[in-house]
């Protein structure tokens, strides 16, 4: 039975690996992609993360942030340094990534990164990490979860449609900014 609980620091290593399975195919060194999207939540706000778990295996997750200061902080000092010196363009698209995330963050907060281990995909579980993410946020006062897709030929872009996201911004990359109201849905 598949269930759902609190992010434990014993579940680290493995939503890092699913983390690395979903990422883009043009990532060489996968490990960054957990650098520019995951790690900070774990090490910063693992009290708003949680896992997916079938018999003791992590399948997947879902980390949301809710002090944007914190995360521009941490972002600036510690792991937008640690991309850069892997890859310098990694690192500029990470300092543009949290620049537009900026009023993403004062006017929605809960922006979030969510991924499923691929042999569970397409059976609802993303759904219910939405969720049990939203009814955690709400108890905080917080009214939304956000994030950025990169078009909308990804594969989760549908899934966040279909589930009530609605689109807040277009940039002139194509990428989308996607917000949900917690309370309406």
């Amino acid at each position: 039975m598949i269930e759902i609980r609190k992010y434990q620091t014993k579940d680290n290593a493995s939503v890092r690996s699913i983390c690395m399975a979903t990422a883009k195919k043009g990532f060489r060194n996968k490990e960054v992609v957990c650098w520019m999207f995951l790690d900070y939540y774990l090490e910063s706000e693992s009290d708003h993360a949680y896992v997916l778990v079938d018999k003791e295996e992590v399948i997947g997750y879902i980390v949301a942030s809710t002090n944007a200061q914190l995360y521009e902080k941490q972002m600036k000092e510690k792991w937008i340094p640690k991309i850069k010196e892997y890859s310098f363009f990694l690192g500029i698209f990470s300092k543009i990534c949290l620049l537009v995330s900026k009023p993403l963050d004062r006017k929605y907060s809960g922006g979030f990164h969510m991924n499923i281990a691929p042999n569970y995909q397409k059976l609802g579980l993303g759904k219910r990490l939405l969720a049990v993410m939203g009814n955690h946020l709400s108890l905080y006062g917080y009214p939304y979860l956000y994030l950025i897709t990169e078009n909308k030929r990804t594969r989760g872009y549908g899934f966040y449609k279909h589930y009530g996201f609605k689109v807040v911004k277009k940039y002139l990359t194509g990428s989308l900014a996607l917000a949900y109201d917690i309370k309406k849905n």
